[in-house]
């Protein structure tokens, strides 16, 4: 199939992959961040505040580490994707041209 004079390749339809990828990669940086948590601590991931058997300084330290990954895991998906998709001569929105 020839993607180049593909009528698909749209800023909507751009619009639409990104975020489906973005949800898809903060799901995925989630669980590697759990993971990584639990090998390293040997203990469960501190995800409730409220939870007893938490300190307040490891639910911060979890919620970093968390942020950190999946922004940065995040942004080299968007990037990765729009190179892509001009690759293939799709149309880009404004803010990434």
């Amino acid at each position: 199939m020839n993607f180049k004079k593909n009528k698909y390749l749209t800023e909507s339809n751009y619009n639409s992959v990104e975020t489906i990828a973005a949800v898809g990669i903060s799901y995925l940086a989630k669980e590697l961040v759990k993971k990584g948590w639990k090998k390293i601590t040997k203990t469960p991931p501190p995800e409730n505040l409220y939870s007893s058997k938490v300190s307040a300084k490891e639910v911060i330290l979890f919620s970093v580490s968390l942020a950190l990954v999946s922004t940065s895991i995040k942004l080299l998906t968007r990037r990765t994707l729009a190179k892509q998709w001009d690759k293939l001569d799709g149309h880009l929105p404004e803010r990434l041209t």
